[in-house]
């Protein structure tokens, strides 16, 4: 199995809400702006590749299927731009990969905006 997480910085232009897309939303409903991106495959399983958007605090902030690793590492560049830091593997021992990705944002991102705490 593959699993990445990739940071998001702070977004400096417009949102891209893929996640949403065919569902206008009121943007006082619409899904937290995501802190963390996790793109999972299991190429065993016939491809595809999962990517899940989290905050730092652990809220869900939608997920998208994509054909395979490259398409959601495309997909997220499109919805983040230049917000989007560099991709790390998940350790192989991390049995949680959400959880992990939760804690690494929070973890690495705790000064940002004057701190989660």
């Amino acid at each position: 199995m593959t699993r990445l997480v990739a940071l998001v910085g702070p977004l400096t232009g417009e949102r891209h809400v893929v996640q949403t897309a065919s569902h206008p939303l009121d943007p006082e409903k619409m899904l937290p702006v995501a802190d963390v991106v996790l793109i999972a495959s299991d190429a065993t399983e016939g491809g595809g590749a999962m990517m899940f958007r989290y905050t730092a605090h652990g809220d869900f902030g939608g997920d998208t299927l994509h054909e395979s690793i490259a398409d959601a590492k495309l997909a997220a560049e499109a919805e983040y731009e230049e917000a989007l830091l560099p991709w790390e593997d998940v350790p192989d021992d991390v049995s949680d990969a959400h959880a992990f990705a939760v804690r690494y944002a929070y973890e690495r991102l705790n000064d940002r905006g004057g701190g989660y705490d």
